[in-house]
């Protein structure tokens, strides 16, 4: 990285400079008088001359001033580009390392998806969602290595093994658009509530305490939702106007809940295929 830093700058140095020289070159062509045209003094000669200099030093330091101007720029850029990573539908930009309310270290983004709604025959997409997990959970995952994409994509085992490990996993969810609360749970009530096949009284509370966070809460363009997994019947939920949320609104207790919640993000039909298939590929990356 640094090195590709370094060679662009040092690139664009060289085209100043050539550019400041074809400058310089074009101005001493223009001004100095040719041998046909009258002499001109020694004195006249030698204030141009020393005026010439004094052009071409700050024509230098201009050019430096540039360069150097073109390398903070390019480092900045660069660092960005480390820091965050972008969903590329919804522009997006979901940072690589965040620590969350509720975690007891920093998780790393491990993939990037939006989620679309169809009205008619139009899709419309309603939110970017990049999914983030302890490192550890990695460690575990041995046996899926040299496994292709699309291997990991369709072997449910293991996302169950994701699920599974007792360690924690968030997936931040960021509005493209202006929904309202009430909206957004029905819908992902829809997905949650047809994979629990007999409620117990533990799933009719966590769902009721999780539909409470979203009901008369407007969710204007940019709000922020976490989806943080403790363990496989712990879930915290955290909710945000703008930016990451800094508290947990409400903490949802039920296995079932839970795991419904991962399947309709990583199950057989997720509601984004996009994020899926991104971890899936970010994954075949890593478990090399």
């Amino acid at each position: 990285m640094d090195g590709i830093l370094a060679a662009v700058p040092s690139a664009m140095c060289v085209s100043l400079r050539s550019s400041c020289r074809n400058r310089d070159n074009a101005e001493s062509i223009y001004h100095f008088p040719s041998k046909s045209s009258n002499r001109v003094s020694v004195l006249q000669t030698g204030n141009y001359v020393s005026s010439q200099r004094g052009n071409s030093l700050l024509k230098k330091r201009h050019c430096s001033e540039i360069s150097r101007v073109i390398v903070k720029s390019a480092a900045s850029s660069v660092g960005n580009a480390d820091e965050y990573a972008e969903e590329t539908a919804t522009s997006v930009k979901f940072q690589r390392s965040v620590t969350l309310p509720g975690c007891s270290s920093p998780l790393s983004l491990l993939g990037t998806g939006f989620r679309e709604k169809k009205f008619a025959i139009i899709g419309v997409k309603v939110y970017a969602a990049g999914y983030y997990v302890n490192e550890s959970i990695l460690s575990g995952l041995s046996t899926w290595k040299g496994r292709s994409a699309d291997e990991i994509q369709r072997d449910s085992s293991l996302f169950s093994s994701i699920f599974q490990a007792q360690a924690e996993k968030s997936l931040q969810i960021v509005l493209v658009r202006d929904v309202d609360g009430k909206t957004f749970w029905d819908a992902l009530d829809e997905a949650i509530s047809p994979r629990i096949k007999s409620p117990s009284s533990d799933d009719t509370t966590a769902l009721s305490t999780f539909r409470g966070i979203f009901q008369n809460r407007p969710l204007n363009k940019g709000s922020v939702i976490l989806l943080t997994w403790i363990n496989t019947s712990k879930m915290l939920v955290s909710v945000s106007l703008g930016g990451l949320p800094t508290d947990v609104d409400a903490t949802i207790e039920s296995g079932n809940v839970t795991s419904a919640l991962f399947d309709v993000f990583f199950g057989d039909s997720p509601v984004s295929p996009t994020l899926k298939s991104s971890v899936a590929n970010q994954l075949a990356m890593t478990l090399v």
